[in-house]
């Protein structure tokens, strides 16, 4: 059995979280012994392919015209477009068209949460939908002690820092996080790439005139090292599909504030994290972390466990299972 992983543009999505998702699941594949190419003129027995655009479309037409399975994964939806970059959101109709042609193109569709899977039922999506993690590759965050300076001396960050990864976008929250850091003394630092040509110039203006104690890094070429530098993870986002930055949050030992929206229902508020849906909400919690070292050793011990269950061992076994299971049909 041999699989093609397919990323359109890959080049393009090296910062983004779809970018990771691929790089996890070559790791997966190799940890489980499954042959696998990124270029489809291969030989593969089934191409699964990672993106929406019209090369994927057309590999996914070609492969099933000799005879090969293809994996659709749906790591984007019209909801977490929405409000990503300037118009974006009034793309939402046309795309949510498309995507509901798209994705009944495959054999079968992965989708990252049972949060992406419920939206994809919504659009009418009649092939069948398996929910499998993006992972996390855990020993990648597990020695991260000598890095704890490397942005810490660069961007010179004191005390206690709260902190965000990811890119810097209005869906991923980040009025919440500037207004939530304006109720504090401490350094709110955003760890990820700005890709301004894309951005609102009204979104422009208010990252580039933040509060003093709010930093937006741009892109950073060691992610464990930011992980590294901050203390808490504050993560405001209004949409995702799963959210690779949590699993690394919890990997890292991280404590998290997060949004309380429906694709974080896995989390348990004052389990493994803590959550909210407004600004006064956000601040509290904080407050609460920073003064309370055996909640914050609580949530972290406890999301250490349950992200485990994501490690790229087992997401490549259970890939490897609906690879074969395609293979059958």
């Amino acid at each position: 059995m041999k699989v093609c992983l397919y990323l359109e543009l890959e080049d393009k999505f090296k910062v983004a979280g779809i970018g990771s998702a691929i790089k996890n699941q070559r790791r997966a594949l190799d940890l489980n012994g499954v042959e696998h190419t990124s270029n489809p003129k291969d030989k593969f027995d089934i191409i699964h392919i990672n993106t929406i655009g019209p090369k994927s479309l057309y590999h996914a037409k070609r492969a099933h015209l000799k005879g090969k399975k293809v994996v659709l994964h749906a790591h984007t939806t019209a909801e977490d477009f929405s409000d990503s970059f300037f118009l974006s959101t009034k793309l939402y109709h046309p795309l949510r068209k498309y995507l509901s042609f798209y994705y009944n193109c495959g054999d079968i569709v992965l989708v990252p949460s049972g949060y992406t899977k419920q939206i994809l039922l919504s659009y009418g999506i009649k092939k069948p939908i398996k929910v499998i993690s993006n992972g996390i590759e855990i020993e990648k965050f597990g020695n991260m002690g000598d890095k704890r300076n490397v942005y810490r001396e660069k961007y010179g960050l004191r005390n206690t820092v709260v902190f965000s990864v990811g890119l810097v976008l209005p869906r991923k929250g980040i009025p919440t996080f500037i207004d939530t850091a304006e109720h504090f003394d401490n350094k709110f630092v955003w760890f990820g790439k700005i890709y301004r040509k894309l951005l609102s110039r009204k979104f422009i203006k208010l990252i580039d005139n933040p509060p003093g104690n709010v930093l937006f890094t741009n892109y950073v070429n060691d992610i464990t090292a930011a992980y590294a530098s901050g203390d808490i993870f504050f993560f405001p986002t209004r949409n995702e599909n799963q959210g690779i930055v949590i699993l690394e949050a919890m990997a890292a030992k991280k404590p998290m504030v997060l949004r309380d929206i429906p694709v974080f229902d896995w989390l348990t508020h004052e389990k493994n994290c803590l959550k909210s849906q407004n600004r006064e909400g956000f601040v509290e919690q904080l407050q609460a972390l920073m003064n309370d070292e055996r909640l914050q050793k609580k949530l972290v011990q406890n999301a250490y466990r349950d992200v485990r269950d994501h490690s790229l061992e087992k997401v490549g076994g259970r890939l490897k299972g609906v690879y074969e299971e395609i293979l059958s049909f």
